[in-house]
């Protein structure tokens, strides 16, 4: 008897605890996106295209890792899927958690598959990713605040890829509020609004600072400062506090 629970047991820390998941795809090849569906006919789940507070996996190829990256690390593109996934705690697993639930015929554990992080943050010593996956799904399971909780960002001009759309939407889901109208004012506020710039022309960022400075603000940020933070799942410090990531990051 002792064995079989033992079997049982050992059979059941396999098994994913999540009965119905409710699966996106990022970036998986049409052989992916096939046995995904498959796999969800068959033991249970909801395939869908866009993401929702919904999800709770989000399925990712990683075979664009960089060639920075350290061996086996799972490292994916880092989309709007994947930073709303990270944000939200959601599970964000390699497409291996599919080949491997299909050979053992039913959703396995996924913390063998998790995604270390995405290519756009790895590490130039060590080369591992930044760990956000795992440190946001931890962080929320946890009952943890959301990482922009009670932060007031103000989006200031253009903004291409991602969309202002899009950033609105990141900010929102990681607990921020966010505005694109009236300038901000920092009398009175818990915590100086953080002015964000996206395709802003070089001539016009040193006016956007000194405007900053003359209404009692901290310098603005490239929101690649929102990015990278994502990426982390740690608010990185604020411009003029420390060094600022570069505006090289790269959104898919």
């Amino acid at each position: 008897r002792i064995g079989r629970a033992q079997e049982e047991a050992a059979a059941a820390a396999r098994r994913s605890r999540v009965l119905s998941p409710v699966l996106l795809a990022t970036t998986l090849d049409e052989e992916e996106v096939r046995l995904l569906n498959s796999l969800a006919r068959q033991h249970g789940g909801k395939v869908v295209t866009k993401w929702s507070s919904a999800v709770t996996h989000l399925v990712s190829t990683t075979r664009c890792s960089s060639n920075g990256a350290a061996a086996g690390q799972r490292l994916c593109g880092r989309t709007i899927k994947y930073m709303s996934a990270v944000l939200s705690g959601q599970w964000v697993v390699a497409s291996s958690w599919l080949r491997a639930s299909s050979a053992a015929a039913g959703w396995v554990a996924e913390e063998e598959h998790e995604v270390h992080g995405d290519n756009s943050s790895i590490s130039a010593v060590s080369g591992l990713g930044a760990g956000g996956p795992r440190r946001g799904r931890l962080h929320l399971e946890g009952g943890g605040p959301r990482l922009f909780d009670g932060l007031h960002f103000h989006l200031h001009g253009p903004f291409n890829k991602p969309s202002r759309k899009d950033l609105l939407s990141l900010l929102r889901e990681g607990g921020g509020t966010a505005a694109a109208d009236k300038w901000p004012d920092s009398r009175g506020a818990a915590a100086d609004p953080l002015v964000l710039y996206g395709d802003l022309p070089d001539d016009e960022l040193e006016p956007l600072q000194s405007r900053c400075a003359e209404s009692g603000l901290g310098p603005p940020a490239h929101a690649n400062w929102v990015f990278e933070s994502i990426s982390r799942h740690e608010c990185l410090p604020r411009p003029g506090v420390a060094e600022v990531p570069s505006q090289e990051s790269e959104v898919y």
